[in-house]
C-alpha cells in the first residue's frame, strides 16, 4: 500500500485528478509560499498556467492550481475551503467557462479538513498510516488505477493528461491528428442553473471576509464556434451579466478574454480548452490584469 502511494495517487476522493493534485502538492509545494491559488474544472487546469502567471505578474510570487477536471461551480465552491491549507494566500482564481454552470453537483464524502492535513504533511505518523490504508483499501481498484495511470494520464497530448507543471497545472500539447472532432465542432448549448452564480456570490463573499481577492476569470471560446453561433455569442454575454451581479456587493473582480480573438489551429485545442500556446497568452493577460487591479 505504501509502495502503491510512493508511485500513484491513493483514491482520497471521487475523482483521479483530485487525488494526483492532493498528492502534487503534498510532495511539490510549500503551502506556506503560495499566494495564489487558481480553482476550477479543467477550463482551470488546462487554460491558466501558475508558472506563467509567476513569471508575468509582479504580485504573483507562488501560485498553486488546485482545479479538478468536470468540477462544476458548487464544486469550485467546496475546493475553496482547501484555502486553509495556503496561510498567506492573497488571491483566488476560478476559471471558467459557461459550459462549468449547467450542473449543480458537488463532491460526496468531501472532507477538506482532512485533505488540508494531508497536504501539509501535519498527520502524525499513525493519523498518515491510517489515511493510507483506508484509502487503499480496495485492492483491485488501486491495482486497476496502478495500471492504467501511464497510459490514460502520463501523455501531454491527451485531454486527461495529468503532466502537472511547477504550479500544478497541466499545459496541453494537442495539435493536429490528437484534436478531437466533435469537441472542435459542436458547441455547448446555453443551459447555466441559477444556483451557480449563487456559488460564485458565496465565493466571493468568503474571500473578502478572508481579505483574499477574488477573481473569476472567463476563459475564452474558440472564435470560429463563437462567430459562427448566436447562442454561444449569448451564452458569454449572459455568464458576464449574471457573473457581475453575483460579484457586485464582495469587491470580487471579473476579467474577461473573449475579445483576445484568440483563434483555433493555433491556440486551441478544442472548443473551449486552450493548447500550451494558447494558455500561455491567458495567462499573460490575467497577469496583467492582476497587477493593474491590485496596483
Amino acid at each position: 500500500m505504501f509502495y502503491f502511494h510512493h508511485h500513484y495517487p491513493i483514491p482520497l476522493t471521487e475523482r483521479i485528478s483530485f487525488d494526483a493534485k492532493l498528492k502534487f502538492v503534498r510532495e511539490h509545494i510549500d503551502p506556506d509560499k503560495v499566494d495564489t491559488m487558481i480553482i476550477g474544472s479543467s477550463i482551470g487546469l488546462n487554460d491558466l498556467l501558475g508558472t506563467e502567471l509567476e513569471k508575468d505578474s509582479q504580485k504573483v510570487k507562488y501560485a498553486v492550481n488546485m482545479s479538478v477536471y468536470g468540477a462544476t461551480t458548487l464544486q469550485a465552491e467546496q475546493l475553496m475551503e482547501l484555502r486553509k491549507t495556503f496561510p498567506n494566500l492573497k488571491r483566488i482564481l476560478y476559471s471558467v467557462q459557461y459550459s462549468d454552470t449547467p450542473h449543480n453537483w458537488k463532491f460526496k464524502n468531501y472532507k477538506p479538513k482532512k485533505l488540508i492535513r494531508y497536504m501539509r504533511q501535519e498527520q502524525n505518523l499513525i493519523e498518515y498510516f491510517f489515511t493510507v490504508i483506508d484509502a487503499c483499501s480496495n485492492i483491485p481498484f488501486c491495482y486497476k488505477r496502478s495500471q492504467s495511470w501511464e497510459h490514460d494520464h502520463m501523455h501531454k497530448n491527451i485531454f486527461e493528461s495529468l503532466l502537472f507543471d511547477a504550479s500544478g497545472s497541466v499545459p496541453l500539447y494537442i495539435y493536429g491528428k490528437d484534436v478531437i472532432g466533435h469537441r472542435w465542432r459542436l458547441a455547448q448549448p446555453n443551459i447555466m442553473s441559477g444556483n451557480s452564480f449563487k456559488a460564485i456570490k458565496k465565493m466571493a463573499q468568503t474571500a473578502k471576509d478572508a481579505g483574499v481577492e477574488y477573481y473569476v476569470v472567463h476563459q475564452p471560446y474558440r472564435k470560429e464556434l463563437y462567430a459562427k453561433h448566436d447562442f454561444v455569442r449569448a451564452a458569454i454575454a449572459k455568464f458576464d451579466e449574471l457573473a457581475l451581479e453575483a460579484l457586485k456587493n464582495s469587491c470580487g473582480h471579473l476579467i474577461k478574454t473573449q475579445h483576445l480573438g484568440l483563434h483555433g489551429n493555433k491556440y486551441f485545442a478544442d472548443r473551449t480548452h486552450l493548447n500550451v500556446d494558447g494558455s500561455k497568452v491567458v495567462s499573460e493577460y490575467i497577469a496583467k490584469q492582476i497587477d493593474k487591479i491590485e496596483k
